[in-house]
């Protein structure tokens, strides 16, 4: 069996290993192809502003080179533009729609229109427009043809060029501005932003999938490691029938034996330790047969819902004698307690085995505290605290260690009355907590729930 339940674990470490490896792959696979999606569509967005901005220099160079072929710069200096204005217009019409741009505009140096297409503004005003591409109007009034970076306004996006109009002399006289919508550069931006918020989606299903994944794997382990207890206790189970008839059936006769010799050769004015030592041997080993006995049967509970204050007081009582024999005194806090679904044989069970455990561990005198609480939101329901807390001599074994099968602290037992009690207590759907501290004393708190 135990080779069989090491197979058993290896098998599980490694498909949940496999799983976490698949799910950390399909996030880095995910992360990959969103990371490297937007990376492309970024990409294209330079591409496609760098490629826009040479159309649009190429169209104001040549919108300039025409004009300056004309003759128009002589005039313009000369300040003759009503006598071109109507041939300009013309030109920059024509160069808008060629082109299909959402403007073409002539400018002097001071950004005050001579001529436009459409005629959105009146000549001599000062777009101020143009001023918001500074160096690209810096370079074009140094003579040198630049495009601007694009531009937000209300919006709506743009992207213009401008290009110098040369004297004859190579002055500068006006600045061609053509200027093109970039509106379909806001798709580009749907893209990149669905593509991250798809991408947080996938991202958060893929982690609530992988969640899900290792709660059905523990959940797999826990199942798993449950039918293994439910197969070894059956397997003890039917060893410890067998065990305790073979055991007890000689134990008897032994005990009969004893008593037959002590009635026969021991004295009723001195009592020989010798004759009292078999019996109380035969006693702890009976014990030690009904404990396994307990742990290897896994009984079905009867829990009704009564008083729960009633069942603890019972089994108190029952230890009255023994606390006097061992000057122990008793103390109690009990709260108003609601009716508690439980069996009143395990709830005794469960008392006696902490009770008696801390008169022992108070080797002659000390005190013993039982606290029965309310406990309203404890793990999200409400749930009863039943605490015995001592000043015993405790011990320093921390964690679940202390509730394992056959692990005691004491030189004499069995070992397996804290795993019957841990064991009652979950089958209740509560839970067991131990604090102790060597030379202070013992806590034992378990919890059941209300309803």
């Amino acid at each position: 069996m135990s080779q069989t339940s090491n197979l058993d674990e290896k098998v599980l470490r490694r498909r949940k290993a496999m799983v976490t490896g698949m799910v950390v792959l399909t996030i880095m696979v995910l992360l990959g192809f969103i990371f490297g999606s937007w990376k492309f569509l970024r990409n294209m967005e330079d591409y496609l502003e760098e490629e826009l901005g040479r159309r649009l220099l190429a169209t104001a160079t040549l919108t300039a080179q025409i004009i300056e072929t004309a003759d128009f710069p002589s005039d313009i200096e000369l300040g003759r533009l009503t006598l071109i204005a109507s041939q300009l217009q013309q030109i920059l019409t024509d160069v808008q729609r060629q082109n299909q741009l959402q403007g073409v505009y002539l400018v002097d140096l001071d950004f005050r229109l001579f001529a436009s297409s459409p005629e959105l503004f009146p000549l001599g005003e000062r777009l101020s427009f143009i001023e918001e591409d500074s160096l690209a109007v810096s370079q074009a009034s140094a003579g040198i043809p630049e495009a601007a970076r694009m531009q937000l306004v209300a919006g709506n996006r743009f992207k213009n060029a401008y290009s110098p109009v040369l004297s004859p002399f190579g002055d500068v006289v006006a600045i061609v501005v053509v200027q093109a919508s970039a509106d379909f550069f806001d798709l580009l931006r749907v893209f990149q932003n669905g593509l991250v918020f798809g991408g947080i989606l996938s991202i958060s299903i893929a982690v609530l999938f992988s969640l899900v994944l290792f709660w059905a794997i523990r959940l797999l382990t826990k199942t798993h490691e449950s039918l293994r207890n439910s197969e070894r206790l059956a397997a003890m189970g039917q060893m410890a029938a067998t065990v305790a008839h073979e055991i007890r059936n000689p134990l008897g006769i032994i005990k009969g034996t004893a008593d037959v010799l002590q009635s026969k050769y021991g004295s009723k004015d001195e009592p020989d330790e010798l004759f009292e030592f078999i019996p109380s041997e035969v006693r702890r080993l009976n014990r030690l047969v009904t404990d396994f006995l307990a742990f290897a049967r896994d009984r079905e509970l009867e829990r009704n819902a009564t008083d729960l204050t009633s069942s603890v007081e019972k089994s108190l009582i029952s230890l009255q004698d023994e606390m006097q024999k061992a000057n122990v005194t008793l103390e109690k806090d009990y709260d108003d307690l609601p009716e508690v679904k439980h069996d009143e044989d395990a709830v005794n069970q469960l008392i006696l085995n902490f009770t008696l455990n801390a008169i022992q561990a108070m080797n002659g005198a000390g005190k013993i505290m039982v606290r029965l609480k309310n406990e309203p939101r404890k793990k999200g329901s409400r749930y009863v605290k039943v605490e015995i807390e001592d000043t015993g001599c405790g011990f320093d074994v921390k964690g679940e260690k202390i509730f394992e099968p056959f692990y005691t602290t004491k030189t004499s037992g069995s070992g397996l009355g804290l795993a019957i009690c841990k064991r009652l207590v979950e089958r209740h759907n509560g839970w067991i907590e131990i604090d102790s501290e060597k030379d202070k004393g013992t806590v034992v708190r378990f919890y059941l729930p209300v309803g």
